[in-house]
């Protein structure tokens, strides 16, 4: 993990060059140069540079990646944005202020901030890959923003929130670390036999969420970690004893 805090805006599958070069210059406007593109299909350089005008820099250090994983490896918190609410994309969506706040409190490492394409949007399963869910409360009669000026507005929102904030920043874990995590816990659970009906696959979106929503300490995962070790072993012992006869309680009236 860097030594910084960076926010990184990574557009998927973006349909149109020129929304990507107005992107370029709503992110420098706020003091956002970090950008990753997921492309669909070829985009036209030129004309990108058209509407980038003075942020070509931005656009040209662009980092081109084969898809979402690959450019979210290094995250510590994933945000992708979203107008839509179902099923399969999240529990809840947060303001972009409250992305803000939630920003200010990380001291160090990348925050990636994912946006769809102008069509679609994030895909359900694009956005089962993010921690969080974010949403700008525009009008239900016609909620649906340009690319660039949703970037524009979040971009906005959490400079202001960064340039206001008074919060004492920590030090999250990354995402791999978060995983790792999240493995731990499901895996103690399958030995506990407490998936019957619903399967360890839901469990896993469900903890990685929580767990990436609440921004954990290293030491605070490392605790978690252990207490799910130790109820593992614990378990562990107990269906040993029982297979062998041994009464765990031997004092027990």
């Amino acid at each position: 993990m860097g030594t910084q805090r960076e926010v990184r805006i990574v557009l998927v599958r973006p349909k149109d060059a020129r929304n990507v070069g107005a992107c370029c210059r709503a992110m420098k406007c706020m003091g956002f140069t970090s950008l990753a593109i997921v492309p669909e299909e070829p985009l036209d350089p030129e004309q990108a540079r058209t509407l980038a005008h003075y942020a070509t820099d931005v656009l040209e250090n662009a980092r081109m990646f084969p898809d979402l994983p690959s450019a979210l490896t290094d995250a510590v918190l994933v945000a992708g944005t979203t107008r839509r609410r179902g099923k399969n994309r999240k529990y809840f969506t947060l303001f972009p202020e409250q992305l803000g706040e939630r920003i200010a409190g990380i001291a160090s490492g990348t925050v990636a901030v994912v946006f769809g394409n102008e069509d679609t949007g994030l895909t359900d399963e694009e956005l089962r890959l993010c921690h969080l869910a974010v949403t700008i409360p525009a009008s239900p009669q016609f909620p649906s923003l340009n690319l660039s000026h949703a970037v524009q507005v979040i971009c906005y929102e959490i400079r202001r929130v960064l340039e206001e904030s008074r919060q004492t920043p920590f030090t999250p874990i990354q995402g791999d670390a978060l995983d790792g995590l999240v493995s731990v816990i499901t895996r103690t659970l399958g030995g506990l036999g407490f998936f019957t009906r619903v399967g360890p696959e839901s469990m896993t979106v469900f903890a990685r969420d929580i767990l990436a929503r609440a921004g954990l300490s290293v030491n605070e995962a490392r605790r978690i970690e252990v207490t799910f070790r130790k109820i593992a072993g614990l378990a562990g012992r107990r269906l040993r004893e029982r297979a062998e006869g041994i009464d765990p309680h031997p004092d027990r009236s």
